[in-house]
Formats: structure tokens, C-alpha cells, sequence
């Protein structure tokens, strides 16, 4: 059989990074709004409730039910799910794949709510045991919020399910788009209930949002492209495969997972309201984590799980290479941003109602210090992505776990000797550990990846970043001279000047730096802009 010609071989690459590229812009988009309305609702949280008891037993009331689907559904999410869907997918074998939808849809379904039914009826004395500094009106509170939350799993995992089946196809829709109707849903419960119910409305909006969001939304898009029948099979030899490659992110740890419930644990033993300032500050800096890592990432894979079951491991290398050097740079600069515009970007969102001006302060300086994270993370979310694609969940898992059980004694002491500051230096070591150790790792496994250059794309980042950086600071000095009676108003000057700034001192140097990437960026906005011109016009 002849090689492919190494014209067409380019021109393949080019096509895939093109296809994840749209895809990543897409989940970007659903994300980013997704992300604003994340904004909107802690914003309504901060308003009504501030940061103390109420609003700290309402962010402990999702622990019990983030561990329970970490436990139970982490293999589910386009992780393990996607890789052995597209194997058949890729083998042309549609009717197989639909059978192995059916068949974790219905075997895990029942385990799942058997498990949220027993977390419901010992919801009392795993909160007391995870909370024992909460007073016994917080717990009151915690368990009440909890129960409501739990059921919303359920649909969480299915929902997943039938967006990772959609993914696989290339249907990245509905997984934009899911999001946004759960925290859409969680806004309006809150203002409506809020004022009668306290914080127990918004919880009853991440019940009513889960399933209208990521679970019906799906649904819909799913019905006419996979016939669903109910199937119970324990000893199938799908579903062992598959509880195979999910134990090991069952039984492992992830600091991406683990930071939060470190959060919460940790923020019990501080002062009232440490949860909520941790939270406040942690929502900040997820939004560009997703926004970038996360959304790189779910594009990849299927593509990364394709090219991994036919063999190709150099493209595999190739398309992780492309994917990363973007996510990269882009994180350098976006973390600039966040160092800068920390404390006007906690004020614009939070400050507001029982939010005070120093529950800003507080959650400005984690914020500060969490930004620097942002580059570990989205390098780690979208290089675990190359173990996953190869169906080996076992070596992250190991790596994961280790690097986890290493920085839990150092979230405890630093946070003990440097309090809030403490957490999230902590925070951003552990982060720094598990990407670096994934990368190391999956070039032991497939030796074409290069770890070194994630160094040299580090050192662009860092330039490229410094520049915003510049930028951004000048801007915010030049605001300092107006002076506008609307204190909202400011707020949003001080972030559009600082933000122009910053854009306008790194587009030179990225010019020299980064050409090919600038030009591929601003040729798909002038093509997109030609586009609604030429459909304007036709309407005319």
C-alpha cells in the first residue's frame, strides 16, 4: 500500500487542527456565556446573601454531590465514554456503538440512582463528618440544600452521557448550549425564591437547570441519531471494558477535582466566609480554564481517540503540539489580564448588596495568586487528553493521585503559616506538578510528543504576557484620572481601557513573534465579517 504523499499528509493535519479549532470555538462560545451567566448568578448569590454562613453552607452543599459524581460518572464525560464510542465509530460499526450507549446508559443509570437514594437518607452524618466546624444551623441548612441538589446528579450523568455520544459524532452543540440553560435556571429560581426561600432557591434552580439543561437539551439533539433500548448487562464485555478504564478515575484523585473539595475542607477551618471568598475567586479564574483548556480539550479527543486507533501516534504528537502551543499562549496572556484587573474585575462582578468592599479585597488577593494557575491547568486538561484518547486511564490515574496525596500537605501547611494567600500558592504548585508529570509521562508513552516544547511555547507566553501585562497596568493608570459618580460605570472604563490597552500592546510584538497564528486568528474573523456583509447585502 503506497504512503500517503507528505502534501496530503500536511494537508490532513491542517484539516484536523481546522475541525478542532471550530469545534474548541464553539465550546468556547457556549462556555464563555455559559461563564457570564456563572458571573450573573454569583453575582445575584453575592448580592442577597454576601459571603458568610448562608452562602458557605450553600457551596458546601454541592460536595457531597461533586464527590458522588466524581466517583461515579468522572469516566463518563468524553473521557472514557468518547474513546470507546469512536473506536466503533472509527471501525464503521454504528450498530455496536449504539448498543454500547444503551448499555452504560441503563447499567449505569441504575447504579447511580441507587447511590443518590442512599446519599439522600445519610445526608445528616456525612455533612456533620466533612463539616464538623459548621454550626448546627449550617449543617441544618447544608443537609436541606444537599437533598435538593443530589437528584439533579442523575440527570447530570445521563445528560453527559448523551453529550459525550454527540461529541463523538462532531455535534458539539448541545454541549455549548447545556450549560447555559442550568445556570440560566439557577439565576431566575434564585431572584424568584430567593427573597422568600434564601439560599435554598437557588438550589432548588441547580435541580430544575440540571435537567433542563444537560439533560433535556441532549436529549432532544440525540432522539433521530441513536435508537435507545433499555439493556442491563453486568458481565457484557463492553461494560467491563468500560468499568475498567473508569475505575481508575474512580479510585484515583485529581487536584483538579480535589482543590475545590481542599476549598471547602480547608476554608471550614478559617474565618466565616473563607469558603465564599475561595469560591468567589475560584469561579473567576475557571472561566478562562474552560474556556480554553476545557474546550481545547473536548475538541481534541475525538479526534486524538481516532487517530490513536488506527496507530497514527505521530499525528496524535502533532495535533497535542498545535493544540497546546495555542492553549499556552493564550493562557500567559489571559493571566496577565487577571493579575492586573483582579481587584476591578471581583468589584464588577460581586461588589454589590451584602457584598462589602473588603469581601472584595479578600477575594482580589486569591484571585491574584490562583491567575497564575490558568497556564498548568488548561496544559494538563488538554494533555490527559492523550492517555485518554489511547484508552489508558490507569497511568493518570497513578500520576494524579500521587501528585495529589504529595500536595495535600502543602495546601495544610501553607495555607496554616499564609491563610487565604496560603491556599492559593498552594494551589497553583500542585496545578504546576500534575501538568508537568502528564506531560513527562505521556511522552514515555508516545515518544513524538516533546514535552520541551510546551517550554518553548512557555517562554512566547511569558513574553507575549508580559507585554499585556504593560498594557493593561498603563490603562489602569490612565483611568485613575477619571472620575465618574457611578461607581459600576468606573468599574467598566477602568476593565474596557486596561483591556485595549493590553490587546493593543501584544498584537505588535505577536505580529514578529507569532505570525502564523495571528494571521490564521484575524483570517477567520475577516472571513466571518465577509460573510455577514455578503449575507447583508443579499437581504438588500
Amino acid at each position: 500500500m503506497a504512503e500517503p504523499a507528505p502534501h496530503d499528509s500536511q494537508t490532513n493535519m491542517q484539516t484536523r487542527v481546522k475541525r478542532i479549532g471550530f469545534a474548541a470555538i464553539i465550546l468556547s462560545m457556549g462556555i464563555f456565556c455559559s461563564r457570564i451567566l456563572g458571573y450573573v448568578r454569583e453575582a445575584v448569590i453575592a448580592a442577597q446573601a454576601g459571603a458568610g454562613a448562608a452562602t458557605d453552607a450553600y457551596n458546601a452543599a454541592f460536595t457531597l454531590p461533586d464527590i458522588m459524581n466524581h466517583f461515579l460518572a468522572g469516566g463518563t464525560f468524553s473521557i472514557t465514554f468518547i474513546p470507546l464510542f469512536a473506536s466503533y465509530i472509527s471501525k464503521n460499526e454504528p450498530d455496536k456503538a449504539q448498543r454500547l450507549f444503551s448499555l452504560i446508559a441503563t447499567t449505569m443509570g441504575i447504579i447511580f440512582t441507587t447511590i443518590v437514594v442512599l446519599a439522600e437518607i445519610f445526608a445528616v452524618p456525612l455533612t456533620q463528618f466533612m463539616f464538623p466546624k459548621f454550626t448546627d444551623i449550617q449543617i441544618a441548612d447544608t443537609v436541606r440544600m444537599t437533598r435538593i441538589i443530589l437528584p439533579g446528579q442523575i440527570f447530570h450523568y445521563l445528560g453527559g452521557l448523551m453529550m459525550a455520544t454527540l461529541m463523538a459524532r462532531g455535534h458539539f452543540t448541545p454541549s455549548a448550549m447545556a450549560p447555559l440553560v442550568y445556570n440560566l435556571l439557577i439565576i431566575i429560581c434564585g431572584i424568584v425564591l430567593g427573597p422568600s426561600m434564601g439560599m435554598t432557591g437557588f438550589a432548588i434552580g441547580a435541580l430544575v437547570g440540571a435537567f433542563l439543561g444537560p439533560f433535556l437539551i441532549p436529549s432532544l439533539f440525540l432522539r433521530k441519531k441513536i435508537n435507545y433500548t433499555p439493556l442491563v448487562r453486568f458481565k457484557d464485555p463492553d461494560f467491563k471494558k468500560y468499568i475498567f478504564l473508569t475505575l481508575p478515575l474512580i479510585l484515583g484523585a485529581s487536584l483538579t477535582t480535589v482543590d475545590d473539595w481542599l476549598g471547602k475542607f480547608i476554608g471550614a477551618t478559617m474565618s466565616t466566609g473563607s469558603i465564599s471568598w475561595i469560591n468567589y475567586a475560584r469561579k473567576l479564574v475557571l472561566v478562562p480554564i474552560a474556556i480554553v483548556g476545557q474546550a481545547a480539550g473536548q475538541a481534541a479527543l475525538p479526534y486524538l481517540s481516532q487517530l490513536s486507533a488506527k496507530g497514527e501516534f505521530d499525528k496524535a504528537a502533532d495535533t497535542l503540539h498545535n493544540t497546546l502551543k495555542n492553549v499556552i499562549i493564550l493562557s500567559f496572556i489571559l493571566i496577565a489580564f487577571f493579575i492586573i484587573l483582579a481587584q476591578p474585575m471581583a468589584s464588577l462582578v460581586y461588589e454589590r448588596g451584602h457584598f462589602t468592599p473588603e469581601d472584595t479585597l479578600k477575594t482580589a488577593g486569591i484571585l491574584k495568586i490562583l491567575a497564575i494557575s490558568i497556564v498548568f491547568w488548561t496544559t494538563y486538561t488538554v494533555c490527559v487528553r492523550g492517555f485518554y484518547a489511547t484508552q489508558n486511564t490507569l497511568t493518570p490515574l497513578i500520576i494524579s493521585t500521587l501528585v495529589t496525596l504529595c500536595s495535600i500537605p502543602v495546601y495544610i501547611a501553607l495555607s496554616h503559616f499564609f491563610d487565604l494567600q496560603g491556599f492559593a500558592i498552594a494551589s497553583c504548585l500542585g496545578m504546576l506538578l500534575q501538568a508537568s508529570c502528564i506531560a513527562i509521562f505521556y511522552h514515555r508513552k508516545n515518544n513524538h510528543f516533546k514535552p520541551l516544547k510546551l517550554l518553548k511555547f512557555m517562554g512566547i507566553g511569558l513574553i507575549l504576557g508580559s507585554f499585556t501585562a504593560a498594557g493593561s497596568y498603563g490603562g489602569l493608570y490612565l483611568t485613575n484620572y477619571i472620575h465618574i459618580d457611578s461607581h459600576t460605570l468606573t468599574l467598566l472604563i477602568q476593565l474596557a481601557v486596561s483591556g485595549t490597552c493590553g490587546l493593543i500592546a501584544v498584537a505588535i510584538p505577536a505580529k514578529f513573534i507569532i505570525p502564523n497564528e495571528l494571521n490564521a486568528f484575524t483570517g477567520k474573523i475577516k472571513r466571518k465579517l465577509l460573510r455577514k456583509k455578503a449575507h447583508t447585502d443579499n437581504l438588500w
